[in-house]
C-alpha cells in the first residue's frame, strides 16, 4: 500500500484538492462533462476509462481487463488481482470473493481489514479512500459517477464488454445497489472523513448531473433568481417554443429529500417550470371535511393527511433553492386568501388560480384586484360562463395563460376538448391579446397533448410522481419520474413542436419535386 499511498499523495498535493471522483459506467455518463473531473482524483471501475481515463483503474473480471488492455492501457495506474505488464504502473492486491455473511458485514468492515479487491469493486474504491483520509489526516468529497443502477438494457456511453445476460445484470445491478445504500448510510453515520455524493436521480442521490455539470471550479458563478428564469420562459413563448410545467402538487408528501429529488428530476428529464401547491388546511376545509375518514401514513383523517403533505416555511425555501440551484423557475396553485397573503412575501412573478377553485368567486376577484404579475387560470368543470368572469376580471396589461382542462382524473379522450384551445387562440386575435393559451393535461399518455401544441398551446401542465403511493389524491394519472416518464412525455412534445412548424408558408429545405414549364402546357 506504500506505493499507492504515495502516488495519491503527490496528486493530491499536485491538485491541491479534497475532491475524488469515482467512475462507474452508468448511462448518465453521456451527460457528464469531463471537464468538471479534472480537478479531483479519479478512480475508474472495470473498463470505464474508456469515458474518461483517471489516476487510478480498479478491475478484477477478464473481460474488464480484456478492454482496458485493447483500449491501450490510459489509466495512469491500475489496481487489480491481475497481472499487468511490467511497463504498466500497477498495483496487485489479493482478491477476496463476496458471499451472504461477508456482504451483511461490508459496512462495518471497511476500515478493520485490509484493502482487498472485492466482487463489488466500489468497496474496493471506498476502501482506498478511507484508507487515505484516514493516514494523510484530511476530509474528501467523494462524487460517485455513473452510478444509476438501472435496466441493463439502457443505453450506456461505454459499451457492455462483460458478456452478461439482461437477467443476470439487471440481478448484479439491484444487489449492488442495495449494498451501496447500505454503505453509503454506514459512511454517512460512521466516517466524519468522507463525504459520499450520489450524483444522479435516486432518492439518495445528493446532486445532480444538471448541478454537477454547473458547479464552478472557481465558485463564483452567479444564478439567476426566480424572476430572471420567468423572464426566459417568457422569451421561450415569445418565440412559440411551449413550456412544460411539472405539476408537483402535494407529491412530494412534504418530505424535504424527495421534494429535492422531484425538482431535480423534472429538470433532467425537460421540465421547463415546476408547480406546488399552497392552502391553508385549517379554514379551506370545514369542520367535517377535516374529520373525515382519510387513511395515509399520517393519521386516519383528512386533516392528518393534508396538514402533513403542506410545504411549510422551512420546505419553501427548499423549493427556492433547489429550484436555484438546478435553474429552474417555480411558481404556485394558491387555493385561498391565507396562502395567497403568505406567497406575495416570496415576490411571485406568477401564480395560478387552479380549476377547483373556479367557483371561489370572491377569493377570485380579490387576486384580480391585487396581484400585479402574470396568472396561470385553468378552466376544469366550467363553461362559458366562467370564461366571461375571468376576460372581465384580470388586468389586460399582464400576461393570462388561460388553459384549457378537464377535470377528470384520468380524462378520457372524448372529454379532452382541446378545439377550445383554438378557441382560446381566437380571443387572442381578437380582443385580448394578454391571452397565453395552454393545456392542463389530465389525460393518459402524450397525444392530447401533441394536438394540443397544433392547437397553439404555449403552456403544458403534467402532474408528476416519484412513485406509486396509493393514497395520494389522483396519483394514477402522474408521470413517474422514477421511470423517465416525463423524459418520455416531452419528447414526444418536441415531436410535435417540429411537426407543427411556422405559421409562415414558405418552401421547405427538403422540398424538391417541381415540374419544369414548357409551351405546351403552360
Amino acid at each position: 500500500m506504500e506505493n499507492y499511498l504515495n502516488q495519491i499523495k503527490n496528486i493530491l498535493s499536485e491538485l491541491q484538492t479534497n475532491k475524488v471522483y469515482i467512475v462507474g459506467k452508468g448511462p448518465s455518463l453521456a451527460n457528464i462533462n469531463p471537464d468538471r473531473l479534472v480537478d479531483g482524483v479519479v478512480f475508474n471501475l472495470n473498463d470505464s476509462e474508456r469515458f474518461y481515463p483517471g489516476h487510478f483503474s480498479i478491475l478484477h473480471s477478464f473481460w474488464a481487463f480484456q478492454s482496458v488492455q485493447q483500449n491501450e492501457f490510459k489509466s495512469k495506474c491500475y489496481i487489480s488481482d491481475r497481472s499487468f505488464p511490467e511497463h504498466i504502473n500497477s498495483i496487485k492486491l489479493e482478491y477476496e470473493p463476496d458471499n451472504y455473511e461477508s456482504f451483511n458485514s461490508i459496512s462495518s468492515s471497511l476500515l478493520s481489514k485490509p484493502v482487498v479487491i472485492s466482487d463489488f469493486l466500489f468497496i474496493t474504491a471506498i476502501q482506498l479512500v478511507l484508507y487515505t483520509a484516514r493516514t494523510l489526516n484530511i476530509k474528501l468529497d467523494v462524487y460517485f459517477l455513473g452510478f444509476d443502477f438501472g435496466d441493463a438494457n439502457t443505453v450506456k456511453i461505454v459499451e457492455d464488454h462483460s458478456g452478461h445476460s439482461k437477467a443476470l445484470a439487471d440481478a448484479i445491478l439491484h444487489t449492488q445497489e442495495d449494498l451501496f445504500k447500505s454503505v453509503k448510510s454506514y459512511i454517512d453515520k460512521n466516517f466524519a472523513s468522507l463525504n459520499v455524493i450520489h450524483v444522479g436521480e435516486k432518492i439518495y442521490s445528493k446532486t445532480s448531473v444538471f448541478k454537477f455539470n454547473k458547479e464552478s471550479i472557481k465558485e463564483d458563478y452567479k444564478y439567476k433568481t426566480n424572476i430572471e428564469l420567468y423572464e426566459d420562459i417568457k422569451l421561450q413563448i415569445a418565440n412559440n417554443i411551449p413550456v412544460v410545467v411539472a405539476e408537483l402538487t402535494n407529491n412530494h408528501i412534504g418530505d424535504e429529500e424527495r421534494l429535492r429529488t422531484m425538482i431535480r428530476l423534472s429538470k433532467e428529464q425537460g421540465a421547463d417550470m415546476i408547480k406546488v401547491q399552497k392552502r391553508d388546511v385549517s379554514t379551506f376545509y370545514t369542520k367535517e371535511e377535516l374529520e373525515s375518514d382519510y387513511n395515509s401514513p399520517f393519521g386516519k383523517t383528512l386533516k392528518d393527511y393534508r396538514e402533513s403533505v403542506e410545504l411549510t416555511d422551512y420546505l419553501f425555501e427548499v423549493l427556492i433553492e433547489e429550484c436555484k440551484l438546478n435553474e429552474i423557475c417555480w411558481f404556485t396553485s394558491i387555493l385561498d386568501k391565507n396562502s395567497y397573503d403568505y406567497i406575495l412575501k416570496y415576490d411571485p412573478p406568477l401564480i395560478k388560480l387552479p380549476s377547483t377553485i373556479s367557483n371561489h368567486r370572491n377569493y377570485l376577484s380579490l387576486v384580480a384586484e391585487t396581484f400585479t404579475g402574470d396568472v396561470v387560470v385553468s378552466t376544469g368543470f366550467t363553461d362559458k360562463e366562467y370564461e366571461s368572469f375571468v376576460l372581465q376580471s384580470f388586468n389586460k396589461s399582464n400576461n393570462l395563460f388561460l388553459l384549457q382542462c378537464t377535470s377528470s382524473y384520468p380524462a378520457p379522450p372524448e372529454s379532452c376538448n382541446i378545439a377550445v384551445i383554438n378557441h382560446y387562440n381566437n380571443l387572442k386575435i381578437s380582443d385580448y391579446d394578454n391571452i397565453i393559451p395552454g393545456y392542463s393535461s389530465h389525460d393518459v399518455g402524450p397525444l392530447a397533448s401533441q394536438m394540443a401544441v397544433s392547437a397553439g398551446a404555449l403552456m403544458l401542465e403534467k402532474h408528476v410522481k416519484f412513485g406509486n403511493l396509493d393514497w395520494i389524491h389522483f396519483d394514477g394519472v402522474a408521470l413517474d419520474l422514477t421511470k423517465g416518464e416525463l423524459a418520455n412525455y416531452v419528447k414526444e412534445i418536441k415531436k410535435a413542436v417540429t411537426i407543427n412548424g411556422s405559421k409562415d408558408k414558405k418552401p421547405q429545405k427538403a422540398e424538391h419535386h417541381k415540374y419544369k414549364i414548357n409551351s405546351k402546357s403552360n
